[in-house]
């Protein structure tokens, strides 16, 4: 059917840091987009204002709703990150991958990093998981689809 849209399933969608490390306990990711910046670039006597474009902001990644485990290689590499100020580059071995199926995910663009900037916050409830979450400015470059 041309008529229907491709659907995501949550079932095949992961977190790794390069092609294979799992970030144990992953429960949502969301990626904010891209926001291309304008400037004014009008002058004087003009009543409509005029813009243009100028550098855009590549957003951020967050990973939320993730099960809390202090012993996950994978959840501690990104709190080192933020903590040692390590950036995340492009890479199949430590890259971050935001898988949306079995077979494609988004990464940062060969000239861009994504630098952790919120990690550590652990949530517990009584009768609960203890969660945390990871939030990841975008620089450099756009998320890319792969």
């Amino acid at each position: 059917m041309a008529d229907r849209a491709t659907v995501l399933s949550g079932a095949f969608q992961k977190v790794t840091l390069g092609a294979t490390s799992k970030v144990l306990g992953a429960g949502k990711f969301e990626i904010s987009g891209v926001t291309r910046r304008t400037v004014d670039v009008s002058e004087f006597g003009v009543d409509a204002d005029i813009f243009e474009f100028s550098s855009m902001d590549g957003g951020t990644i967050s990973l939320t709703d993730v099960k809390y485990d202090p012993t996950d290689p994978q959840q501690v590499t990104l709190q080192s990150c933020a903590l040692n100020k390590t950036k995340l580059v492009n890479s199949t071995t430590s890259g971050i991958r935001l898988w949306i199926n079995s077979t494609s995910y988004l990464t940062v663009g060969t000239s861009g990093q994504i630098l952790m900037t919120s990690v550590g916050k652990v949530s517990a409830d009584r009768n609960g998981v203890a969660t945390t979450s990871f939030e990841g400015k975008v620089s450099g470059d756009v998320m890319i689809l792969y």
